[in-house]
């Protein structure tokens, strides 16, 4: 009898033994790797899923590197504000000091002083970290301030603050002296002008009197002008008052009191035989007045007022004196860049911190940019250079007066009051301390999201090395027994069929 050897399963047993020998040869390369699959073809339908979170995770690796970034950047930022605060107080408290000064020696120093800080603030302004400029909003290319030197006395057939400055004081003192005012007098009635109408020299803001005999009238006309009239001989110590506006935006009041003496001092004017002599003599004690304010408080206004014009913020041009002539001039021009140092050349924007910004999150940035003319970098620049290009020597009578009109709106400007205006260094510092609080919480929300993530992730790609260890040693006996009786199938013959 022949018997057919297909009526063994022999086939499709050698085929099961070749599935659990390739099921064993995958489990062991699981069990040295740790991972279910070497290739993505191997993960079957779990291969979209893991490419889709290993995306989400590199993203998140990259906020976390961009965090990091800005942290190290405002590591940078944050000290050079602090320095820059601290001359701001150093200024300050240079300012209020007494006067010039014991043997006047704050007018020997405070140019020098006033130079040096401003050389450190535009070298703070420069600052530069990793081939970016950090104080030029998203012009980070190149420094974003002059050099003291060009800024102060120009470069190239350009002005620099000094020629602005001089301009400046020349068409707010006029050609009289007297900041663009005229006196005249009819009989008893002093009559004061102003010569145009135009943003130089003294702005009349009023009159007043405390005696019954004089009568201060209001301001009217165009140009303004206001009258002064002495109608009976006022009393010793009564006094006129005139109130005027200066360049700079500050005001200042006149005070003359009445007395007999035949040689009255500065502030003083002499009751004469008639009202008409009185009304003389009013008037040469505003004109002496006028000659000397012109030369203290007008030039301290007038140089602050340039600096405000060449020194520019957000939305404002560099302005100049339309001349010459200066001394008659009528009218502000616009600066431009062939005949004028530009001091600012960073981006200037309506909101500085988002003029550079770096995600975070999916669905969150953060702005961090900080430009060198924002309102206090500005005010101190200006108050440094209003004081950086005036010279008080000990021969000059005018000195001690104009360093202290000067100081005195340095003080003003670089007053604590103004702390919190929008720009100050101060809120600066905290806007960016609100950057920094933010990109802190977004960073441990990061480490959370990214910590479930890679869960998932080794969920669908990580092998549990126990699970495998079992199923390895289940299969191994498998294939023993698979072995065994295949060996004894092999070991058949037609004998063992026979009766």
């Amino acid at each position: 009898m022949i018997v057919n050897k297909s009526m063994f399963s022999t086939s499709s047993s050698y085929y099961n033994i070749e599935r659990m020998r390739q099921t064993f040869d995958d489990l062991q390369v699981q069990l040295a790797t740790g991972k279910k699959a070497q290739t993505l073809s191997d993960m079957g339908g779990t291969r979209s899923t893991s490419i889709d979170l290993r995306h989400q995770l590199s993203r998140i690796d990259s906020f976390q590197e961009n965090i990091t970034m800005v942290g190290t950047r405002l590591d940078l930022i944050d000290l050079v504000v602090q320095r820059v605060d601290t001359i701001e107080s150093e200024v300050r408290s240079f300012a209020a000091a007494d006067s010039a000064g014991e043997n006047q020696v704050n007018l020997t120093t405070a140019q020098g002083y006033a130079r040096s800080h401003m050389d450190e603030l535009i070298n703070l302004l420069n600052t530069k970290f990793a081939e970016r400029h950090m104080f030029a909003g998203n012009r980070t290319e190149q420094p974003p301030v002059k050099g003291m030197d060009v800024l102060l006395n120009g470069e190239g057939g350009r002005d620099g603050f000094r020629t602005v400055v001089s301009e400046r004081k020349a068409a707010d003192a006029g050609a009289s002296g007297l900041g663009r005012l005229e006196l005249s007098r009819a009989a008893n009635v002093v009559t004061i002008d102003e010569d145009g109408t135009h943003p130089f020299g003294y702005k009349l803001s009023g009159a007043s009197t405390d005696s019954l005999g004089v009568t201060a009238g209001t301001i009217g006309g165009g140009p303004p002008s206001l009258d002064i009239t002495f109608n009976s001989p006022p009393n010793v110590g009564e006094k006129v008052f005139v109130s005027l506006t200066l360049p700079d935006g500050s005001s200042k009041t006149l005070e003359f009191s009445a007395t007999l003496s035949a040689t009255p001092s500065a502030g003083e004017f002499q009751v004469g035989a008639t009202n008409d002599d009185t009304a003389a003599n009013f008037e040469a004690a505003l004109q002496n007045k006028l000659l000397g304010e012109t030369s203290t408080t007008l030039n301290a206004a007038s140089v602050f007022a340039a600096a405000d014009n060449f020194f520019n913020g957000n939305g404002e041009t560099i302005q100049r004196v339309d001349g010459p002539p200066f001394n008659s001039a009528t009218a502000l021009q616009a600066a431009t860049p062939t005949d004028t140092v530009v001091w600012y050349e960073g981006s200037s924007s309506g909101d500085p911190r988002k003029s550079v910004a770096a995600r975070i999150a999916d669905k969150a940035s953060v702005g961090y940019g900080v430009e060198g003319n924002e309102k206090g970098f500005l005010e101190l620049m200006r108050s440094l250079a209003s004081v950086a290009v005036e010279t008080f020597s000990l021969g000059d009578t005018t000195a001690e007066a104009r360093y202290d009109a000067l100081t005195d709106r340095q003080m003003d400007r670089l007053a604590e009051s103004n702390n919190n205006r929008p720009g100050s260094v101060e809120v600066i510092a905290m806007e960016l301390g609100v950057v920094r609080n933010t990109m802190g919480s977004y960073k441990d929300l990061n480490n959370g999201y990214a910590t479930q993530v890679e869960t998932v992730i080794s969920g669908l790609e990580d092998a549990s090395l126990e699970e495998v260890a079992i199923r390895i040693q289940t299969l191994q006996v498998r294939l023993q027994a698979s072995y065994q009786t295949m060996s004894i199938v092999s070991q058949l013959s037609l004998v063992n069929y026979m009766r």
